[in-house]
C-alpha cells in the first residue's frame, strides 16, 4: 500500500504535464477515464484509494497510454461488474457463516463428549 501511495504522489505531479501534451481530444476522454476509475474501485491494489487518487491514477493511464480506450470500451457495464461483485460477496458470506456454524457445532459435540 505505501509504494502504491508513493505511485500516486508522481502521478499528482505529472499529471498537469501529460494533459498538456496529450494527443487525445480532453472532452472526449473524460466518460473513458471515468470507467477507467470505476474499474480501479474493484482492483486489490487500488481499492483502499481516494476517490480524487483513483481519478488521478485513471486520468494518468488513460493519457499515458498504460490503458487503451479501445480496452476500456471492451469492459462489461458497470451494473454487470456491481452485480458480479454482489454475487461474489454475497457467496463468501454465506461460506463464512456456514464455516463459523460449523465450528459451533464441533465445539458443542466436544463440550458433550467430554460429559
Amino acid at each position: 500500500m505505501v509504494k502504491y501511495k508513493e505511485d500516486i504522489e508522481k502521478i499528482e505531479q505529472e499529471i498537469e504535464r501529460v494533459m498538456l501534451d496529450t494527443k487525445f481530444d480532453k472532452y472526449k476522454i473524460v466518460p473513458h477515464i471515468a470507467r477507467w476509475a470505476a474499474e480501479l474501485k474493484y482492483k486489490e491494489e487500488t481499492k483502499d484509494l481516494l476517490d480524487s487518487e483513483r481519478i488521478n491514477k485513471a486520468l494518468h493511464d488513460v493519457l499515458t497510454g498504460k490503458v487503451s480506450i479501445e480496452d476500456i470500451k471492451n469492459l462489461p457495464p458497470l451494473s454487470l461488474r456491481k452485480k458480479l461483485n454482489l454475487i461474489e460477496t454475497t457467496t463468501t458470506q454465506k461460506q463464512q457463516s456456514k464455516n463459523v456454524l460449523d465450528s459451533i457445532i464441533e465445539i458443542k459435540k466436544d463440550k458433550k463428549s467430554k460429559k
